[in-house]
């Protein structure tokens, strides 16, 4: 069966809800799947992913009514009442895409005529990507009330994703990975899981003021452009300048986001120039996504917390 990659949003958590960008990358070192259990039901852990599946499925049976994207409900079913779950090492509220996951091999392995779209995925039109996020999206609000659909396409593509609005989406060439680069992304594990839903209308509650709105599309939405467009485009001083104040403004106006433990990190890295630490996904826990040119420096500084460098250019 298929095994799908957690995903990593690098840029444009919240701000693309308010039209800015996001961009996100694969990541491999989490991964899922679905298996049959041999020895039938008795792991608990097994045993509560078969079931959360079936919620699922009577879920996607009552709702999922896509004449674009029709589901094989009844394969479904049936393979669950055959001991199917959903095999994965991705962590639970951490940001990287565990749920998503889930959608993208249901959509993979329950989709009517499977094969045929999983040839033309690396060929997808605008247009249909932006027909399958909806989808997806739709799909994925059984776990957390809403969905923008990210995560489900992010993962059910496997590549980077540009997205230019939440409507314009496309594959994008990153710089290309370079193990002896200067320039460093790693994963901060706060150890702390959380509900994305709660964080998700405690932003929208904050954008009901005038101001913080205002202050959001002039700023978060610049810096977060900004961030993803020197990303690609390689440079890194203008990575960092708009890292800088990206981070900033998270810190000032979004800072119930930052577990209260990780905030002198945060500022630490604002202060010595050596790392920028920002939320990733929803924030409030999970991980925390970092930057550096000095990965010597930075991992001095942040001595006794759990870092691990994802990607280097």
């Amino acid at each position: 069966m298929d095994t799908l990659n957690s995903k990593v949003l690098m840029f444009g958590e919240y701000s693309l809800m308010y039209n800015s960008m996001a961009l996100t990358i694969p990541y491999d070192r989490f991964s899922g799947k679905f298996t049959f259990c041999k020895d039938g039901l008795t792991d608990p852990s097994i045993q509560s992913s078969n079931l959360s599946l079936t919620n699922f499925c009577h879920h996607i049976l009552e709702n999922h009514m896509d004449e674009n994207f029709a589901l094989n409900v009844k394969k479904f079913k049936k393979e669950l009442e055959d001991g199917l779950f959903f095999e994965s090492n991705i962590p639970q509220g951490f940001g990287l895409g565990s749920s998503g996951a889930i959608v993208a091999a249901i959509f993979l392995r329950y989709l009517d005529k499977a094969h045929e779209f999983k040839s033309e995925l690396k060929n997808l039109t605008k247009e249909k990507i932006s027909v399958l996020k909806k989808t997806l999206s739709q799909m994925e609000s059984y776990f957390h009330g809403s969905s923008s659909g990210i995560d489900p396409l992010s993962i059910l593509l496997n590549q980077p994703l540009l997205f230019k609005n939440t409507h314009d989406v496309a594959p994008v060439k990153i710089p290309a990975f370079n193990p002896e680069g200067k320039n460093v992304v790693f994963l901060l594990n706060t150890g702390l899981s959380r509900s994305t839903s709660g964080l998700v209308n405690r932003f929208k509650t904050s954008c009901e003021d005038q101001g913080f709105r205002e202050r959001m599309d002039r700023e978060l939405v610049q810096f977060t452009n900004g961030s993803i467009q020197s990303f690609l485009d390689n440079k890194a001083g203008e990575l960092y300048t708009n890292l800088d104040n990206l981070v900033q403004f998270q810190l000032k106006e979004m800072h119930y986001l930052i577990p209260d433990q990780f905030k002198d990190a945060v500022k630490g890295g604002l202060n010595n120039g050596d790392y920028f630490l920002k939320i990733c996904g929803s924030g409030g826990g999970g991980f925390m996504l970092g930057f550096t040119k000095d990965w010597e420096a930075t991992e001095k500084a942040l001595k006794g917390l759990d870092v691990e460098v994802i990607y280097k250019f």
